[in-house]
């Protein structure tokens, strides 16, 4: 059958080979068991080489089938896993031709139908891939019936063997065409839902407006975060407020608001180093940054550029109390993730972020003084607080 492509290919091999670890150790001892069950048969049938059949099955079948077994359990590779099935299955039919060869008459006549037996057991129920059950099946059939032909059994025997080891060969292989193609099918779909619970939870993380996270992504990931916290990790939060953001609404409209929040949250996005920081919509017109492994030094160059590139923007704001354009304040805190509670920082970048405001908005806070600029932040003139 056809296969899906490389990649799904490859993670669905990944897949099913845990579920055939898991399905091997459990169809191990009860597959050595069901055969050697057999074996009162051969006494009672054909008692001549009953001692050779038990020698046959306890010394050199069941050995290899447990060999098998316990390499499949160990995930291996689809070639040795199929190999090593395959071969049981031969080994298995073997044996049964061997006492049949060395045996005469209607019992041992009736002993030979039992490598049709093997066959079901090879195509439903090993769970060989296609190709390594077809060629198991080839080489049990041409076994059987060079083995027939050669006997001295009647005619009517050779035929009707021949013909119900073919047929269940074939139907049996068809059977296991369906079932691969069924198990790729509902894999595809298990990936699917995968894919939609993962995109669901997404959604459920995201902010509407703007594409951000919300808060409860962010509780989730402080969360994890500290508990996970190294006592030599620094971890810093910023917020981030619009400045004047009540009085753009009333002069532009909530339209013209959004639209002003979801360019200022695309500043905030680009100025993101990799996936271990966290943007937030906090709601309204605040912002919050999480910023793992960062210093305090590092958060206030982050979160400068940030500030800088909402001014260059230049949206109008002809209310602002603060300049003509759009402006943003930020304040920033530095502590250690699992020392102090994220609350502590929380509550730390607020209070910066109020004093931000009281200094005149549009800057950082505390700020941070570089060797090229002294006075990285502009010292606006303390304004009064428009929203």
């Amino acid at each position: 059958m056809a296969k899906l492509p490389p990649a799904l290919e490859a993670a669905f091999e990944h897949d099913r080979r845990r579920f055939l670890a898991a399905f091997a150790r459990l169809l191990l001892l009860r597959s050595i068991l069901y055969y050697n069950l057999f074996l009162p048969y051969d006494f009672l049938l054909l008692p001549s080489t009953a001692w050779l059949s038990t020698f046959l099955h306890l010394c050199i079948v069941t050995p290899f089938m447990a060999l098998a077994g316990l390499v499949a359990i160990r995930h291996p590779s689809q070639v040795l896993r199929d190999s090593l099935g395959a071969l049981s299955s031969i080994l298995i039919a073997g044996q049964i031709l061997v006492i049949f060869c060395l045996n005469t008459g209607i019992n041992a006549n009736q002993y030979q139908y039992m490598t049709i037996i093997v066959i079901l057991y090879t195509n439903i129920i090993q769970m060989l891939t296609l190709r390594f059950a077809m060629a198991a099946s080839a080489a049990i059939c041409t076994l059987y019936v060079v083995t027939l032909l050669n006997s001295g059994c009647p005619e009517s025997v050779r035929l009707t063997g021949a013909i119900m080891m073919v047929t269940i060969a074939f139907l049996s292989l068809i059977a296991k065409a369906r079932s691969e193609h069924s198990d790729r099918h509902r894999f595809l779909r298990r990936l699917q839902d995968r894919m939609r619970r993962h995109e669901a939870e997404n959604e459920a993380c995201r902010d509407a407006l703007t594409g951000l996270s919300n808060r409860r992504h962010f509780d989730e990931r402080s969360a994890a975060l500290w508990r996970a916290g190294d006592a030599a990790t620094p971890t810093a939060i910023a917020i981030i407020d619009i400045d004047h953001f009540k009085l753009f609404n009333d002069r532009y409209g909530h339209q013209a608001g959004d639209h002003c929040i979801k360019r200022v949250a695309g500043a905030i996005s680009a100025a993101l180093r990799s996936q271990n920081d966290l943007a937030v919509r906090f709601g309204g017109e605040e912002f919050v940054l999480l910023l793992p492994d960062t210093p305090l030094e590092t958060a206030l160059q982050i979160t400068e550029r940030i500030r800088r590139a909402v001014e260059v923007m230049a949206i109008p704001h002809e209310g602002s109390l603060t300049s003509p354009v759009v402006t943003v304040s930020i304040g920033v805190a530095a502590g250690t993730a699992g020392v102090e509670p994220v609350e502590t920082l929380l509550a730390t970048a607020d209070q910066a972020l109020y004093k931000a405001k009281r200094n005149g908005r549009n800057q950082v806070y505390p700020p941070f003084m570089t060797l090229d600029h002294p006075a990285t932040h502009r010292a606006a003139l303390p304004r009064p607080l428009g929203g």
